[in-house]
């Protein structure tokens, strides 16, 4: 069976401009996978819009970081008066480590990312073992590819 790979990303730029409790991330068709969030400033840098994997992109319920919750385990979840925000984007791929390093690539192009090498034994993505880690020289943002 190949090895499956996701990219997962996650900052201060989402939640500092409030991309991290917009309402469609709660849509069940988002949930489920059957529909991207479109948000033109859901973006990496100077790059595309990011298309997202919403069943894998795992929420932050009740401020509890230690036990995020993938998208497709909130489907049918009533959320009113419960607190959530997107913690860890899953970018959509096709599930290999090439499509990952696509979209990777195109970021670097900005030039302001550099791998973190040293980190990879914390594995802040609750799924699967981190490959590679990027940051951003701003803070912004944190890349990581994850082998499932």
């Amino acid at each position: 069976m190949p090895r499956m790979y996701a990219l997962y990303a996650w900052g201060n730029f989402i939640s500092e401009v409030g991309l991290d409790r917009r309402p469609a991330w709660l849509d069940p068709a988002v949930l489920r996978g059957d529909q991207q969030v479109v948000d033109a400033n859901l973006m990496i840098g100077d790059t595309d819009t990011l298309l997202v994997d919403g069943a894998g992109t795992f929420f932050e319920i009740d401020h509890d970081d230690k036990n995020l919750v993938p998208g497709r385990e909130l489907v049918g979840r009533d959320l009113s008066g419960v607190t959530w925000r997107v913690s860890r984007i899953r970018a959509a791929t096709d599930g290999t480590r090439e499509d990952a390093l696509r979209i990777v690539a195109a970021i670097e192009e900005d030039g302001d990312y550099s791998e973190e090498d040293e980190r990879h034994a914390y594995n802040s993505v609750p799924v699967g073992e981190i490959v590679t880690l990027w940051e951003d020289d701003h803070g912004q943002w944190t890349l990581a590819l994850v082998e499932l």
